[in-house]
């Protein structure tokens, strides 16, 4: 045991000697960046970071250079080259490409007459990010997800379903361990469902949504397909005709992917 211990604690030694310290830092700077809607100072983001603002000016001078960011009367918000690294991402991923004729499909048939919106999203460490959507003429432009919206993933109808495929450990460590135990109901009854997630406006306020996990052909969770709007009445169900619909179209898919 306590060999096993040692050991265990040898390579997290080594593994945080192989991380660059500077690069971290940035990343830490520029997903504060990312995650607020108002621009920051150096003092607002040194005390988020916990860094000192010397380290975080210098990091943002070497950002600036870059154009990852653009400073503003001495606030800061993320730059244009951070939108070149996100559409290659974006472009380059397999499963957008393989989902958008079902979701194309699904806007002329189940949701052609409804003002609901469709979406695909995957999971990026502790939120559900949508990397594509359709949605129809009758639907509130300010109801339509942006491409780049990021969702608390626990509060998801994609998140849940995608997280209820998550091996136990990694579960904890994406939302912490009391709410993994506090999700099991409910990630049980996705699985249960055949990876059918609901959510009732956890996520956003008003909305319903439904979605279905997309598993590649070794099981694994690498998207979820879903439906959202403000009143989707009796589909908001596991064996309703619009789950059926998600869940054959993610079984497609995910018989694609490796």
């Amino acid at each position: 045991m306590a060999t096993s211990r040692a050991q265990a604690n040898a390579e997290d030694q080594a593994s945080r000697r192989s991380v660059v310290q500077s690069v971290t830092r940035a990343f830490d700077v520029l997903n504060l960046l990312r995650d607020t809607s108002s621009p920051m100072s150096v003092q607002d983001l040194a005390r988020s970071s916990g860094l000192d603002r010397t380290v975080v000016h210098r990091l943002l001078r070497s950002l600036l250079q870059q154009d990852m960011v653009i400073e503003e009367r001495g606030l800061f918000r993320i730059g244009p080259a951070s939108v070149l690294l996100a559409n290659r991402y974006h472009d380059d991923l397999l499963v957008r490409r393989l989902a958008l004729p079902y979701m194309v499909e699904m806007q002329s048939g189940e949701i052609a007459d409804k003002p609901w919106t469709a979406t695909l999203s995957i999971a990026v460490g502790d939120v559900s990010a949508v990397i594509e959507r359709i949605w129809t003429p009758r639907t509130p432009l300010d109801l339509v997800l942006a491409v780049g919206d990021t969702f608390p993933i626990h509060s998801t109808a994609t998140g849940r379903s995608m997280l209820a495929y998550y091996e136990p450990d990694k579960l904890a460590e994406v939302v912490g361990a009391e709410l993994s135990e506090e999700l099991a109901p409910i990630l049980e009854s996705v699985r249960l469902a055949g990876g059918i997630g609901l959510s009732r406006g956890e996520a956003v306020p008003g909305v319903e949504a439904i979605a279905a996990v997309i598993l590649s052909r070794r099981q694994a969770p690498v998207a979820a397909i879903s439906v959202s709007g403000v009143d989707l009445g009796d589909q908001m169900d596991h064996t309703s005709p619009l789950a059926s619909t998600l869940r054959r179209a993610a079984s497609a898919i995910g018989q694609m992917i490796p």
